[in-house]
C-alpha cells in the first residue's frame, strides 16, 4: 500500500515542470508531490453507495433544475416581459446575459475547484443569484431587469461544478446515470418554468415578476442544500500552494483572453439586431473578440500544456474535441430554436394565444425529454454504449428540424409532434455528451472539462440566439408591414389606418384590432392570416439554418472512439465515510 501511494502524477511532474520554466515560479517538486486518482492508492474495490452519495446527487440535481428555470421562465415569456416594461429591442439580454456570463466564467470556475475547493465554489455563487432575482423582480426598466439577469448569470457559471459532482462521487460506469440524473433536473427546471412562470405571466400584465420571486427561492434553497448536505474529502489532486502559484494554476492569461474573446464577440452578435454589420458597435467588438480567442487558442496551443484547455484532454482520443463541437450544436439548438423560437411561433402562428396555454402545449416536448432520457441512459450504462444512441437522437432531431423548417399556420396539431421529435433528440445529447468529455478528462481536470464543455453549450446557444434573431427580424423587416398592409387594403381597411393596424397587431389584444379606425371582422381575419403568414415564412428560414449544424454534429458523433473501457466501478472522489477514512491514511502514509 506504502508503495502504491506513492506513484505521483505524470500531470503533475508537467505542471510543476511548466512552473519552474516560468519566472519567480518555481516550485518543489519532492516536497510538493500529489497522489494520483484513488484506483492508483489501492482503492480499486468498488466503494459501497449509500445514501451520503445519492443525497449530493439529489442537490446537484435541484441545482440544475433551478439553473433551467432561469431560462426556460424567462425566456418562454420574454415577448411579455417587453410588452409590459417596453424597450423590446433589448429584450433578448434577459436570456443573453445570463448566458454570456455562463460562457465566460464556466471554465474559470470550474478551473478554480479543481484548485481549491468545490464546496464554496458551488454553495456561494447562489446568493449572488439570489440577489440578482430580487432585483430582476423589483425592476422598473428593461436595463435593471438585464442587470439582475447578469447577476443571475453568475450561478449558472457554477454548472461546470454542479455537473462534475455527480460524476465523482458516483463510479465511472455510471458517468451516464450522473449526467441522466442531471438532465431530470434540468427537465423538471423546464417544466416548473415553463408551468409556472407561464401561469403567473398570464394573471396580469406585471405577473411575469413572480418569475424571477420564484427563481429567488430556488437560488436559495441551493445555496443552504450544498452548506448543509455536501461534505467532500478533501482533495488530494493538488499540492497546498502559495497565492501567486494558484493564480497561475487558474491560467490568468489563459482565462483572460478567453472571457475577453467571448464577452465580445457575443456582444457583437447580439448589437446586430440592432446596428448594421457595418456599424462601429458591431465591428469593433466582433474584430477584438475574435482576435482575443484567436489568441487564446494560440496561447493554450503553444504558451502552456495545462492551461484551461489541457493537452491531455486531446491525447488519448479525439472525443473531447468532438463531443464540445457536438455539445455548442446542441446548445444552439436547445437555447434559441427550442426554447425561445418555438413559444414565440406558438404564440405568433395562432396555434395558442396566452402564456399558460403556450407553457402546456409545451410540454408536449419537455415531458417527452424526461421519458426519454430513462431508455437512452440505461441502454448507454447497461452495454457501456455513447455513440449508437447519440447517433439515434441526433438522427431524430435532424428530422425534428426539417418539420419545423416546412411550419405553417395550418399545422397546428402536426406542430405537437414536431415537439415530441424535438424532445427525443435533446434527450441524448446533453445526458451522454457531458459523460464522454468527463471520461476524457484527469480527474484533476474534471470540473475544467465540465465547464469547457457548458461554456461551448453557452457560446452555441448565444450565437444561435443572435443568428435566428437576426434572420427572423430581417425577413419581418423587410416583408411584414408591406405584405400585411397589403393584405388588410385588399380587404378593405383605408390606406391611412394601416398603421394603426400594424400597432394593434403589436399589442396581441383583440381589444386593439377592433378600435382600428375603419376595420371589421374580414379586414382583421385577412391581416392576420397575412401576419401569421409571414412570421411562419421567417421561422422557416430559421429552422433551416440550423440544419447544415447538426448534420455536422452527426458527423462529430460518428467519429467517436468507445469509451467502454473508460466505464469502471472506480469512485473518484466518494463522499461515503469509509472511502474518506481509507483516502486520509493513504494521504498520511505519503
Amino acid at each position: 500500500m506504502l508503495k502504491s501511494s506513492r506513484i505521483v502524477s505524470t500531470r503533475f511532474q508537467e505542471d510543476v515542470a511548466s512552473l519552474n520554466d516560468t519566472p519567480g515560479m518555481g516550485m518543489n517538486a519532492s516536497s510538493e508531490q500529489i497522489p494520483q486518482h484513488k484506483e492508483q492508492l489501492g482503492h480499486k474495490e468498488q466503494t459501497q453507495l449509500t445514501w451520503r452519495s445519492w443525497v449530493v446527487v439529489l442537490i446537484t440535481c435541484f441545482a440544475q433544475m433551478a439553473q433551467v428555470f432561469v431560462i426556460a421562465g424567462s425566456g418562454q415569456n420574454i415577448t411579455f416581459i417587453a410588452r409590459d416594461l417596453g424597450n423590446a429591442s433589448l429584450a433578448a439580454w434577459v436570456i443573453q446575459g445570463p448566458l454570456l456570463i455562463q460562457a465566460g466564467l464556466s471554465p474559470i470556475v470550474g478551473r478554480l475547484s479543481d484548485v481549491l475547493d468545490r464546496k464554496w465554489l458551488v454553495s456561494m455563487p447562489p446568493l449572488i443569484a439570489f440577489v440578482g432575482a430580487v432585483i430582476s423582480a423589483t425592476a422598473s426598466s428593461m436595463s435593471t431587469l438585464i442587470g439582475g439577469g447578469i447577476l443571475i448569470g453568475v450561478t449558472l457559471s457554477t454548472i461546470s461544478v454542479v455537473q462534475a459532482i455527480p460524476s465523482e462521487v458516483l463510479p465511472l460506469k455510471y458517468r451516464a446515470v450522473a449526467n441522466g440524473a442531471g438532465f431530470v433536473g434540468s427537465g423538471v427546471g423546464g417544466i416548473v418554468g415553463s408551468l409556472g412562470a407561464g401561469k403567473v405571466t398570464s394573471l396580469s400584465a406585471s405577473g411575469w415578476r413572480n418569475i424571477f420571486w420564484m427563481q429567488a427561492a430556488l437560488h436559495g434553497a441551493t445555496c443552504l442544500g450544498f452548506v448543509l448536505l455536501y461534505h467532500p474529502q478533501r482533495r488530494s489532486d493538488y499540492p497546498r500552494l502559495s497565492f501567486r502559484r494558484y493564480l497561475w494554476a487558474i491560467d490568468p492569461v489563459g482565462s483572460g483572453l478567453f472571457i475577453l474573446g467571448t464577452t465580445l464577440t457575443l456582444l457583437a452578435l447580439d448589437w446586430v439586431d440592432i446596428y448594421s454589420w457595418s456599424n462601429a458597435h458591431v465591428v469593433g467588438p466582433l474584430c477584438i473578440g475574435l482576435i482575443s480567442l484567436l489568441a487564446f487558442g494560440i496561447y493554450e496551443w503553444k504558451g502552456r500544456s495545462d492551461g484551461i484547455i489541457m493537452h491531455g484532454f486531446f491525447q488519448k482520443s479525439p472525443n473531447f474535441a468532438l463531443a464540445t463541437f457536438a455539445l455548442a450544436v446542441d446548445g444552439f439548438i436547445f437555447y434559441s430554436a427550442v426554447n425561445t423560437v418555438v413559444p414565440q411561433l406558438t404564440l405568433n402562428l395562432g396555434f395558442e394565444n396566452n402564456p399558460f396555454s403556450i407553457s402546456v402545449r409545451q410540454l408536449s416536448s419537455s415531458a417527452t425529454a424526461l421519458v426519454a432520457c430513462i431508455p437512452i441512459t440505461w441502454y448507454a450504462t447497461r452495454y457501456k454504449d455513447m455513440k449508437t444512441p447519440l447517433l439515434v437522437t441526433f438522427a431524430v432531431f435532424l428530422a425534428a428540424t426539417i418539420c419545423y423548417a416546412l411550419i405553417g399556420p395550418n399545422l397546428n396539431a402536426a406542430q405537437v409532434g414536431y415537439n415530441v421529435l424535438v424532445a427525443v433528440g435533446q434527450a441524448g445529447p446533453l445526458t451522454l455528451l457531458v459523460a464522454v468529455i468527463q471520461l476524457s478528462a484527469p480527474h484533476e481536470h474534471l470540473s475544467t472539462a465540465t465547464g469547457l464543455a457548458f461554456s461551448a453549450r453557452a457560446i452555441g446557444g448565444a450565437f444561435g440566439s443572435a443568428m435566428l434573431t437576426a434572420i427572423i427580424q430581417g425577413k419581418l423587416k423587410s416583408s411584414y408591414a408591406a405584405e400585411v398592409g397589403k393584405a388588410a387594403i385588399d380587404a378593405g381597411l383605408p390606406q391611412s389606418s394601416v398603421p394603426d393596424l400594424l400597432g394593434a397587431l403589436r399589442t396581441g389584444t383583440s381589444e386593439a384590432l377592433r378600435s382600428v379606425p375603419g376595420g371589421n371582422g374580414a379586414v382583421i381575419a385577412s391581416a392576420v392570416n397575412a401576419s401569421r403568414w409571414v412570421y411562419a415564412r421567417a421561422y422557416r428560414l430559421a429552422w433551416s439554418s440550423i440544419v447544415p449544424f447538426v448534420v455536422v454534429a452527426i458527423l462529430c458523433v460518428g467519429f467517436l472512439e468507445s469509451v467502454k473501457e473508460a466505464m469502471t466501478d472506480t469512485v473518484e472522489a466518494s463522499v461515503e465515510l469509509e472511502a474518506k477514512a481509507a483516502a486520509d491514511v493513504s494521504e498520511k502514509a505519503v
